[in-house]
C-alpha cells in the first residue's frame, strides 16, 4: 500500500488566482489511483478489508445515501476482493434508483433502505434483523470513519512527506467526518500543518471528533507537548450537503475547470478549493507559501449533481492537464 501510495501524482496546478498571490499549490492526484477505488475511500477501505478477512468475515455492510461514494467504493471492492456487499441506505427505496445505486448492483452489492428515523444508528434488533435476512457481515460505519479507516489515512500523510521530502509547507483536504484530516496528519512530520476544510454545516463537535481520532492514532508518540498540526477551517461547507449551489459558485466551479482542466466534485472538492480561493484572497498565507491539495476523488457524485441541475451545463468534461 505504501509503495502505490508514493506514485500518485503530484501535479503543479495553473491557477491564475493563487498565481497572482504568490502561492504555489500542487494536487496530489487520489481521485486518479484507481478508475473505482479512488481518493480516500481506497485508504479507508484497505485496513477494513483487511480486518474483515482476518476475521473471517466473507460480507461487508455499510452505510450511505443515494450518491455515496463509499458505498460505490465497497462495492466495487467486495467485487474485486471477493467479499459479499450490503449497501444500508438512507430513506426510501425510490421509483428510481440512482446511477450509483445501480453501479453498486450491477458489482453484486444488495441494497437494504432504511428509514431515516433508523439511520445510521440501528438499534440491536434491526442489525439482529438484518443479520437473519442477509447473514453474518463486518460492519464497517459510514465514510469508513473508524481507526482501521483512519490508519489508512495515516499511511497518504507518509507517502506525502516521502514524495516531497519536506518540500512543501501546508496539507489542504476536504472534510467530513474528520477521519481523513486525522489521518494525514498524523501521518505529517512534526512542522507540517493539515487544513480540513469542513463540507458540513454546523459541524458539532467535528473538532473534537478530530482530535480523538488523531491522539487514538497516536500522533503525539512519546511527545506528550507536540502542537497539534491540524486545523479545521469552517465557513465553506456552501449550505452542507445536497444543497442547491450558489450561482456565483457555479461560475466559481466553471471557471476553475475550464482555467485548471482539473475536475471536482461538488460534495467534496469543489468547496476544498472554493475554501483555498477564499483563504488566498484573505491573505491568509504569506506569499511563497508551498501548498498540497489532496484530491479525495468523489467524482461519480457529479453525476447526481448535473442529473438535478440540468438547466446547468459545464459542456464538454475538460480534460486533466498534468503538469509538472
Amino acid at each position: 500500500m505504501q509503495r502505490r501510495a508514493e506514485t500518485v501524482a503530484l501535479d503543479t496546478l495553473d491557477w491564475p488566482l493563487l498565481r497572482s498571490f504568490g502561492l504555489d499549490l500542487r494536487v496530489r492526484r487520489d481521485d486518479a489511483l484507481d478508475p473505482q477505488l479512488s481518493g480516500n475511500k481506497f485508504y479507508k477501505l484497505f485496513f477494513n478489508l483487511a480486518e474483515a478477512r482476518a476475521l473471517g468475515h466473507r460480507q461487508l455492510a455499510s452505510f450511505g445515501g443515494a450518491w455515496s461514494n463509499h458505498l460505490h467504493a465497497l462495492a466495487a471492492a467486495g467485487k474485486r476482493y471477493g467479499f459479499a456487499t450490503l449497501g444500508l441506505v438512507r430513506g426510501e427505496r425510490p421509483a428510481t434508483l440512482s446511477e450509483m445505486h445501480r453501479d453498486a448492483q450491477d458489482w453484486g452489492m444488495k441494497l437494504h433502505f432504511l428509514p431515516r428515523s433508523q439511520y445510521p444508528l440501528p438499534g440491536d434488533d434491526l442489525m439482529q434483523s438484518l443479520r437473519e435476512s442477509y447473514g453474518d457481515f463486518y460492519l464497517i460505519p459510514e465514510g469508513g470513519s473508524n481507526r482501521a479507516g483512519a490508519r489508512g489515512l495515516v499511511v497518504l500523510g507518509q507517502a506525502l512527506e516521502a514524495q516531497l521530502a519536506g518540500d512543501y509547507d501546508q496539507v489542504c483536504l476536504a472534510s467530513g467526518t474528520g477521519t481523513s484530516l486525522a489521518g494525514v496528519a498524523a501521518g505529517l512530520p512534526p512542522g507540517k500543518l493539515a487544513l480540513g476544510f469542513s463540507v458540513l454545516k454546523g459541524e458539532g463537535d467535528l473538532g473534537r471528533q478530530v482530535d480523538r481520532c488523531w491522539r487514538d492514532l497516536g500522533a503525539m508518540g512519546e511527545h506528550h507537548h507536540r502542537l497539534t498540526n491540524w486545523r479545521l477551517m469552517s465557513g465553506y461547507h456552501l449550505g452542507g450537503y445536497g444543497r442547491k449551489l450558489p450561482i456565483f459558485v457555479r461560475h466559481f466551479w466553471q471557471d476553475f475547470e475550464q482555467q485548471t482542466g482539473l475536475r471536482l466534485d461538488p460534495v467534496y472538492t469543489l468547496k476544498l478549493f472554493w475554501g483555498i480561493a477564499q483563504l488566498a484572497q484573505q491573505g491568509y498565507w504569506r506569499p511563497g507559501t508551498r501548498l498540497v491539495a489532496i484530491h479525495t476523488g468523489g467524482l461519480q457524485g457529479r453525476r447526481g449533481f448535473l442529473a438535478d441541475e440540468k438547466a446547468w451545463t459545464f459542456g464538454k468534461s475538460p480534460s486533466d492537464k498534468r503538469k509538472g
